[in-house]
C-alpha cells in the first residue's frame, strides 16, 4: 500500500517548481530561493506512536513497517529512550542509526523542571509529582554511572553512529536490561539505555511516498515518570498521533485525557488503534461494540470531534512476518472459525490464503489507509501552502526586477537612436534616485510596523500575564465560602479543621478560556498591523510602477488558532487551616479564614507560576512565528526594490562613459545596440518563464481551495 501518494505529489511538484526557477532566473537571484528550498527538503510528515504501557504500541509498528521484532516490544520500566525511524528523508543516510547520549545540562532540565514540554507530563498523569520525577531522574543518572563506570563521563554530551541496524544493536540502547557493571561490554542488553537521550534509526520503505519521522514512545502512565517525560518531549514535534489502546480496557481516564490534549491543537491529527482484538472472546461481536464505546465515550468528553477509530491486532500481522516453527504453530491456532467470521462480519470476504487471513484481520491496511489519508489531506499541507506562497511572492518579486531591468534597456536602446545620450544618463540618474526614495519610503513604512508589531506583542504578553495572575487571585478569593462552610463544620464536630484540599479544574477551564481568547485578538491585532504594512508598500510601489505587487500575499500564515495545552502541577491544593491562638491556654483555638486564604494565596503562587510562565512562553512564540513570516512576505518587496536599485547603480557605473561616447561613433552605437537587445531577449524569456511557473502554482492554490 502506498501512504501519501497525494502528498508526494504536492511535494514533487514544489520541487520542480524550484529546480526550474533555477533556470528562470539568475546566480544573484536564486539565492533568494535557496531558504525555501532548504525549507521543503526537511520536510517530513511526523508520527507519533502512544498511549499506555502494555498496549502494544511497539509491535503495533513493527508490523505496521513490515519489521518483525525490530523495536522491543517487552520494555523494562527502566527504559527511557524515544526511538525515532526516520524513513526515506533525502539527507539521511539509507540504513543506519545514531544514539545520542545525555549531558550534565540535559539532566539538570530533567531534574530541575526546566523543559516546556514538561506541560504536557503534568496534564498526562493524574497527581504528577514534580519530587517523584527529581528522584527517579537522578536514580537513573546513578545507575548510568555505575553501570558506565569511568566511561561514564566521556560518552555524556557524544553519539554513537552505525551504517548498519538490526533489532540487537537497538536493544542495546533502548531496552533495559541486565547489562554489565565491570567494562564496557558493548554486546549487554541494554547497556547504554539509562545514558541513551534519543534514538535515531534510519531506513528506506517503499509504501512512504512521502519522508516521514515515526516515533515510538516509551510509554505513559507509567510509575517511573522519567519515561513519561520523555514521551511527552517526543509529542511537542509530531503532527498525527496513533493513540493505541488495549482492547481490554479500551478507553481509560488516562487515555481520554490524553486524546483531549492531542485533539485540541488544531493543527494535528489523532488517530485511534483499539489493538489486541484477539484476545477479546468473541471478538467477532465484541469488537463493533468496543469501537462504538470508544467513539460515544470520546464525542462525550470531547464534542465536535469526530475521530478515526480502527481496531486490529498487531500480533496477528507479526504473525504474517515470522518464518521460525512457532510461530507457524501460531497462526494454525489463530487461524480458526471465529477469525473467520470476524472476517465475514467486518470486510465481507474471508481470503483463501492464510497469511491473508490473518492480516486482513489484523486491521493494518485499514491503519494505514488512515494514516495516508490524514497525511495527504492535513499533515503538512499548511507547511507546503506557506512554501508555496512564498515561492509565489519571491517570483512577483523578481518579475517586478526583471520588468524594471528590461524598462531600462529599452530606454538605453531608444536614446541611442535619437542620438540624446546624455539625457538618458540623467533620465537613469533620476530613475535611480526615485527609486532609492521608494526605498526609503519601504523601510520607513516597516520599521514603523516592527514598532507597533512589537507594543501589540509586548502589551498582549504583559496583558495575558495580569489577566492570568488575576484570575488565580480572583479564584483563590472565591474559596471563602469553601473555608467557612469548613470551619462552620468543624465547629459543629468540635473538632480540629486541619486541612482543605481545594480543586482546581475550574481555574484550570478558566485559563484556557482566556488564553484562547487573548490569542485571537492579538492574533487580529497583529494582522491588522501586517494588512496595513503590506498594503501601503504595495500603494507605494504602485504610485511609481504600473505592476504593484498582487501576488505578495499574506494567505497561509502559521498559527491561525492557539491552544494551550499547559495545566497545573497538580489537580488539586493542600492548605493547612490556620488557627489565631488567644492568650487563654485553656481555650481552643479559632480557625482564621483570613489567614487560612492567605496561605492559599502564597501557596497558589507558587504551585502556578510555573506553567503560567510556561503559557506565556508557548504564546509569545506562536504569535512570534505567525508575524515574522508576514514580515518575511513583506521583505521581498524591499529586496526587489533593493535589486532593482543595484541593477541601475550597476547599468548606470557600467555604461555611462559608453553612453557619453555613442553620439559620434555609429558603430559604438549598433554595438550597444545589439548587446542591449540581446540582454532584453533573455530577460524576456525569464519573464515568460517566471510567468508560468506562476500559474502553475496559481493552479494548483485554487485546485485546494475548490
Amino acid at each position: 500500500m502506498k501512504i501519501a501518494p497525494r502528498q508526494r505529489q504536492e511535494l514533487d511538484f514544489l520541487r520542480e517548481t524550484l529546480d526550474a526557477l533555477d533556470g528562470a532566473v539568475d546566480r544573484k537571484t536564486r539565492a533568494n530561493f535557496r531558504e525555501i528550498r532548504e525549507r521543503l527538503d526537511a520536510w517530513a510528515a511526523r508520527v507519533a506512536v502512544i498511549g499506555q504501557v502494555k498496549a502494544g504500541k511497539s509491535t503495533f509498528l513493527n508490523a505496521f513497517l513490515n519489521m518483525h521484532d525490530f523495536l522491543p516490544s517487552d520494555v523494562n520500566p527502566w527504559t527511557s529512550v524515544v526511538t525515532n525511524m526516520r524513513i526515506n528523508l533525502p539527507s539521511d543516510p539509507a540504513s543506519g542509526a545514531r544514539f545520542e547520549f545525555f549531558d550534565e545540562s540535559d539532566w539538570a532540565e530533567i531534574i530541575d523542571g526546566g523543559s516546556r514540554i514538561r506541560k504536557l507530563t503534568e496534564q498526562l498523569l493524574p497527581g504528577f509529582d514534580t519530587e517523584v520525577l527529581k528522584r527517579q531522574s537522578e536514580e537513573m543518572r546513578d545507575r548510568a554511572q555505575d553501570r558506565l563506570g569511568r566511561h561514564y563521563h566521556a560518552l555524556l554530551g557524544s553519539a554513537h553512529d552505525y551504517d548498519f541496524l538490526t533489532a540487537d544493536l537497538l536493544q542495546r540502547y533502548v531496552c533495559a536490561g541486565p547489562g554489565s557493571d565491570a567494562g564496557l561490554d558493548r554486546q549487554s542488553l541494554g547497556r547504554y539505555a539509562a545514558l541513551t537521550k534519543v534514538a535515531n534509526t534510519y531506513m528506506r520503505n517503499p509504501e512512504f511516498q512521502v519522508p516521514t519521522i515515526v516515533t515510538d514512545t516509551p510509554g505513559v502512565n507509567d510509575p517511573f515518570l522519567v519515561r513519561d517525560e520523555f514521551t511527552c518531549r517526543s509529542l511537542d514535534k509530531s503532527d498525527v498521533f496513533v493513540v493505541v489502546l488495549s482492547a481490554h480496557q479500551p478507553l481509560t481516564d488516562v487515555d481520554i485525557a490524553l486524546i483531549r490534549i492531542l485533539a485540541r491543537q488544531d493543527s494535528k491529527d489523532v488517530v485511534i488503534f483499539v489493538n489486541r482484538i484477539d484476545e477479546l472472546e468473541d471478538f467477532a461481536h465484541s469488537v463493533p461494540r468496543v469501537v462504538e464505546d470508544v467513539s460515544r465515550r470520546l464525542s462525550r468528553a470531547i464534542p465536535g470531534i469526530t475521530f478515526n477509530i480502527r481496531a486490529g491486532s498487531a500480533y496477528l500481522a507479526d504473525l504474517t512476518l515470522s518464518d521460525d516453527p512457532e510461530a507457524e504453530a501460531e497462526r494454525a491456532a489463530a487461524d480458526n472459525p471465529e477469525l473467520a467470521e470476524y472476517l465475514r462480519a467486518t470486510y465481507g470476504r474471508v481470503p483463501e490464503d492464510r497469511l491473508d487471513r490473518l492480516y486482513l484481520a489484523s486491521g493494518m491496511d485499514d491503519a494505514k489507509a488512515v494514516l495516508s489519508s490524514v497525511i495527504d489531506n492535513g499533515v503538512g499541507c499548511n507547511q507546503l501552502a506557506q512554501i508555496a506562497e512564498d515561492i509565489r511572492a519571491e517570483i512577483n518579486g523578481t518579475q517586478f526586477v526583471i520588468r524594471r531591468e528590461r524598462d531600462s534597456l529599452q530606454m538605453q536602446v531608444e536614446s541611442i537612436g535619437k542620438d540624446v545620450a546624455e539625457q538618458a544618463v540623467g533620465e537613469l540618474e533620476t530613475e535611480i534616485e526615485a527609486i532609492r526614495q521608494i526605498l526609503a519610503r519601504l523601510e520607513k513604512i516597516v520599521e514603523t510596523a516592527d514598532t507597533q508589531m512589537d507594543k501589540v506583542l509586548g502589551k498582549a504578553w504583559s496583558g495575558l500575564e495580569g489577566r492570568l495572575m488575576s484570575r488565580i487571585d480572583s479564584f483563590v478569593g472565591d474559596q471563602r465560602p469553601v473555608f467557612e462552610e469548613r470551619l462552620f463544620r468543624s465547629e459543629i464536630a468540635k473538632g480540629p479543621a486541619r486541612a482543605l484540599e481545594i480543586d482546581i479544574a475550574p481555574l484550570q477551564a478558566e485559563i484556557e478560556t482566556e488564553v484562547v481568547g487573548s490569542y485571537d485578538k492579538c492574533r487580529a491585532a497583529a494582522d491588522v498591523i501586517l494588512d496595513n504594512c503590506i498594503h501601503s508598500c504595495r500603494q507605494t510601489i504602485a504610485d511609481r510602477f504600473e505592476d504593484p505587487t498582487e501576488n505578495i500575499r499574506l494567505q497561509d500564515l502559521p498559527y491561525e488558532q492557539f491552544n494551550s495545552t499547559l495545566t497545573l502541577a497538580k489537580k488539586s491544593l493542600r492548605v493547612e487551616m490556620i488557627a489565631d491562638r488567644g492568650w487563654a491556654f485553656w481555650r481552643r483555638p479559632a480557625l482564621n479564614v483570613e489567614k487560612s486564604i492567605a496561605a492559599l494565596k502564597t501557596l497558589a503562587g507558587e504551585e502556578m507560576r510555573p506553567p503560567v510562565e510556561k503559557i506565556l512562553t508557548a504564546f509569545n512564540e506562536a504569535i512570534t512565528e505567525r508575524a515574522t513570516a508576514g514580515n518575511g512576505r513583506i521583505r521581498v518587496m524591499l529586496r526587489m526594490i533593493e535589486a532593482s536599485l543595484a541593477e541601475r547603480t550597476h547599468r548606470l557605473k557600467k555604461d555611462k562613459a559608453e553612453l557619453q561616447q555613442i553620439a559620434g561613433d555609429p558603430e559604438i552605437q549598433r554595438r550597444m545596440v545589439m548587446r542591449l537587445q540581446s540582454q532584453m531577449e533573455v530577460l524576456e524569456r525569464r519573464l515568460l518563464d517566471l510567468s508560468a511557473l506562476d500559474g502553475s502554482l496559481a493552479r494548483a492554490d485554487l485546485s485546494k481551495a475548490a
